[in-house]
């Protein structure tokens, strides 16, 4: 095995701690829903729109960022977004009022869009030939745990201390993935980045073709109705009666099997191929589970874990498929599909989910809501298989 292909773990490792950190980074809001209601005077929309903000820009940088980072090369465009979401972040812990608090979840979300499409773009070009399935497994256990560690810690340092304490515990992980970003990064094969001859945004749509934007709008779908449930599901189980702990464990408890799971997924991913199909699988059980949880509250532990079962068969297909559908000269373009779909999903979904809370009372139409956004990320899988492709 030559140094490449040692070092390409390392890379991986690298990649995989960058999405730990946006995944602590972005959810370290929903432990904090309660507190930000009354501190700030805001509605439960208002307050779940930070989640929207954080991934606004993606909307509109995750496509140029791509393209940028085809062009300058990942570790460039990666260390400016790492700056970034540091910033916003440190923007947000400094906040007395709404206003300055949205605005440091928007520069911080600035820097993650981009880190979004630089990440899984460094991991492709290392593993673009083989393994694709089992090294986006394993970059995919990055959410799912930073997710864990911000639901079940996050609460527990703001109601013992105060919400910015918290929120600077999360600026301080940026500040060492950064560092570790500047040490350990480098290109495949050497150190300097291969830039390829300017190509523009309407010659690389061309060359893109419609199938990764259909996998782009399932990605979109699934966080419009998950990352809901992450943003919610700590307030709606304080108002069944569990403290912040247990309720900061229940949300959490989707990202358990995803993280146990979701490396042999890919090992399964790369011998049998039909990523449409787990797609699919994945997007369907979700949506039946999440219609569940409210119906069925004395077995949310479950209905939560079982969660984790789709996440993990959905998202290493989700990321293995563009590697399949274009080249890796295109892959910075086709992440930053993926994270512009993401922008919309997450910007949209968690102020549906918010604003029915507000209008009923109670969140049983916001589960609903849930369980459809989630569902309806089967049809553009089914449109991609008709199309032939995998």
């Amino acid at each position: 095995m030559n140094a490449d292909n040692r070092y390409r773990w390392n890379i991986l490792g690298l990649a995989t701690f960058c999405i730990l950190t946006f995944g602590i980074i972005f959810q370290s809001i929903p432990p904090l829903i309660g507190i930000l209601v009354d501190v700030l005077n805001v509605s439960y929309a208002r307050a779940g729109a930070l989640m929207g903000l954080f991934t606004f820009a993606s909307i509109f940088l995750s496509l140029p960022g791509g393209m940028l980072a085809d062009r300058y090369g990942a570790r460039n465009v990666g260390l400016v977004a790492l700056v970034s979401m540091a910033l916003g972040t440190a923007i947000v812990a400094l906040g007395g009022s709404y206003g300055v608090i949205a605005l440091g979840r928007l520069v911080a979300g600035i820097g993650a869009a981009v880190l979004l499409v630089v990440a899984p773009k460094i991991i492709t070009s290392w593993f673009f030939d083989r393994e694709i399935g089992l090294s986006m497994g394993i970059f995919n256990i990055a959410m799912p745990l930073g997710t864990i560690l911000a639901l079940n810690f996050m609460g527990v340092i703001a109601y013992r201390f105060t919400w910015q304490v918290s929120i600077w515990a999360s600026f301080a992980v940026s500040v060492v993935t950064l560092c570790l970003f500047l040490a350990l990064y480098r290109s495949r094969n050497t150190g300097k980045e291969v830039t390829p001859e300017p190509t523009g945004l309407r010659t690389m749509t061309k060359q893109a073709g419609g199938g990764v934007w259909l996998v782009g709008i399932s990605w979109g779908l699934f966080n419009a109705g998950i990352i809901s449930f992450f943003t919610y599901a700590p307030d709606y189980f304080l108002s069944r009666g569990a403290d912040i702990a247990r309720a900061g464990l229940l949300a959490s408890y989707p990202m358990w099997g995803s993280i146990a799971l979701a490396p042999l997924v890919g090992m399964l991913i790369d011998r049998l191929g039909s990523k449409w199909l787990f797609v699919s699988i994945g997007s369907g059980g979700i949506a039946v589970l999440l219609y569940l949880i409210p119906h069925f509250t004395n077995q949310a532990a479950m209905l939560s874990l079982s969660i984790g079962v789709f996440i993990a068969l959905l998202t290493p297909a989700i990321f293995s498929l563009p590697a399949e559908l274009l080249s890796e000269r295109l892959m910075g373009f086709a992440f930053g599909i993926l994270g512009t779909t993401l922008g919309i999903g997450i910007s949209v979904g968690p102020y549906i989910v918010g604003s029915l809370r507000d209008a009923t009372g109670d969140y049983l139409w916001s589960f609903a809501a849930m369980a459809i956004l989630s569902g309806l990320g089967i049809i553009p899988m089914l449109i991609l298989r008709m199309g032939g492709k995998n």
